[in-house]
């Protein structure tokens, strides 16, 4: 029993990642502009000709366009519009690139340029567009949008592996909705194919990585990464409560003297003490002088924890590491790094990068015990 037990198991889970491989291969379906309501959008080929095929209550038609075709596309009173006539959804596609962009408030978003097939289709006053782009070119877009400003190649292959790893274990993350991810925060930000400064320089080095991802004992792990440690990264159950054996605390030497190592806030006290909602008289000078050295993940009084990434959050603070003092009626905050703090820094991985340091090596700085596969192995 036990035998047909834990093959039934073993075919479950493997049907389950058989079915976020397939997904992997045709390319994500990924919700564009996430973080933006909006119900106007323009959208045009860069190059080449397109296919638009719009599906309407009554019937589909189909029609090709070159590349000075624009098209704008709106809703009103609930429905999708192109050229006053109202569909259902409409699909783009092309083996060009697409550029579009997304009116929000009383602007136009950039351009953002993007491969695949794109659908747009409304949700309730306003327009939602997927593009179903292929993996590597996501891949490489990620890499640019969440730390392009390097030219490091040995650190764009440290991201892209993280990020190929986040992809393949997410693949189902928001599948109810009609897509796979967000190309926000909430997922992966992804602001279309690379198309900056260092556009080919990323391009190339997630090349260099295709297809592997990052396991931990034949699983693929969370790739958490980060702006800046400063300094000093954490665990990851002293911000989520969620341990994971290949993560670790590192000193990290290579994240300082970088662009967000050092930051300042001032709050008022009055917002500080409505926060914490202790005795109006508690002494917090005293508390502050108190504090052992080095980073803090919590706040500990009388029987009460406070974790200080929720603090960060309520806050907007860059990091949970900072030394706090009273100056007159605020709370002083001298901080360190931006971000979570687990995993990997990514201004201290392009130090490293920048050092000789391959992204094998890279990655094995800020996590441990590491292995290396490719999807298709996996």
């Amino acid at each position: 029993m036990r035998r047909i037990f834990a093959l039934c198991f073993s075919l479950v889970v493997s049907m389950a990642f058989g079915q976020k491989y397939a997904s992997y291969v045709s390319g994500p379906r990924v919700l564009t502009f996430a973080d933006v309501e909006y119900g106007r959008l323009q959208l045009k080929v860069k190059s080449g000709t397109y296919t638009l095929t719009a599906y309407t209550p009554d019937s589909i038609f189909t029609m090709e366009y070159g590349e000075d075709d624009v098209h704008p596309l709106y809703t009103f009173r609930g429905d999708l519009r192109l050229n006053r006539a109202g569909c259902d959804s409409i699909v783009f596609t092309t083996s060009d690139t697409i550029e579009m962009r997304a009116w929000r408030g009383k602007n136009w978003t950039p351009t953002r340029p993007y491969l695949g097939t794109v659908t747009i289709r409304p949700n309730l006053i306003y327009l939602e567009t997927i593009v179903k782009v292929p993996v590597e070119p996501y891949i490489a877009g990620v890499v640019e949008a969440e730390g392009g400003m390097s030219a490091e190649p040995e650190y764009h292959k440290a991201q892209a592996v993280l990020a190929r790893t986040w992809l393949i274990t997410n693949m189902g993350k928001h599948k109810k909705e009609g897509y796979h991810i967000k190309d926000d925060q909430s997922s992966q930000a992804f602001k279309g194919v690379p198309h900056g400064k260092h556009a080919a320089i990323i391009s190339k080095a997630v090349a260099q990585t295709k297809d592997t991802i990052a396991t931990y004992s034949g699983k693929p792990i969370i790739g958490f990464y980060h702006s800046n440690s400063g300094g000093q990264t954490v665990l990851p159950q002293d911000v989520w409560s969620q341990e994971l054996p290949y993560c670790r605390a590192v000193f990290d030497p290579f994240s300082k003297k970088e662009s967000k190592y050092r930051w300042t806030k001032d709050i008022s006290l009055s917002d500080w003490k409505a926060y914490f909602k202790i005795a109006e008289d508690f002494d917090w000078s005293a508390f502050f002088a108190g504090l052992p050295g080095g980073r803090q993940t919590h706040y500990t009084m009388g029987d009460q924890i406070f974790k200080l990434e929720t603090l960060r959050r309520h806050f907007k603070l860059r990091s949970t590491y900072f030394i706090a003092s009273i100056v007159g009626g605020t709370v002083h905050l001298e901080g360190y790094g931006f971000g979570h703090g687990v995993g990997m820094a990514q201004q201290g991985a392009m130090r490293m990068a920048v050092g000789g340091f391959e992204w094998k090596e890279i990655l094995d700085f800020y996590f441990q015990k590491l292995s290396f596969e490719t999807v298709q192995n996996f």
